[in-house]
């Protein structure tokens, strides 16, 4: 199996637990309704592109803490999300999906693993920016359980 198959089948594989994990960081944030729109469409937008651009987790970890220190910015990265600032837990995801991500890819090279971990990173921010932009309906539109 090549790189590109197998990180396709690692993204693949992951991207059920990471859309359940992105929900549930939209949810520990218990916003008002309207308020994931209103507050972080933008900031998810901008997590977005500088995961797309960081090449690598240090260096999207080190944007997300100059977020949370900046005035116009830190009342959304700073906000409660469980037990930890909305930051702190997209960076403990992170380091989540670098784990499933290394631990699928033994005997690549760090390049190769930090490259797909970025990839796949790029996309949990992708399903963290839906599911904050439909905040308002996490708990309204549901599967059916299965039977």
């Amino acid at each position: 199996m090549t790189m590109v198959t197998n990180e396709r089948q690692i993204l693949s594989d992951l991207q059920d637990a990471m859309v359940r994990r992105a929900e549930q960081l939209v949810l520990d944030l218990n916003l008002s309704t309207g308020e994931g729109v209103l507050k972080g469409k933008t900031q998810a937008s901008k997590a977005l592109e500088v995961a797309q651009t960081a090449g690598s987790l240090p260096v999207f970890v080190n944007w997300l803490r100059y977020q949370a220190g900046r005035e116009r910015s830190a009342d959304f990265w700073t906000k409660q999300a469980g037990k930890h600032s909305l930051a702190r837990a997209l960076a403990e995801d992170l380091g989540w999906l670098q784990k499933e991500v290394g631990a699928r890819l033994p005997g690549t090279d760090r390049k190769q693993q930090s490259d797909a971990t970025m990839r796949a990173a790029t996309r949990f921010l992708g399903y963290f920016r839906r599911a904050l932009i439909g905040a308002d309906y996490l708990d309204k539109i549901q599967l059916p359980e299965a039977k």
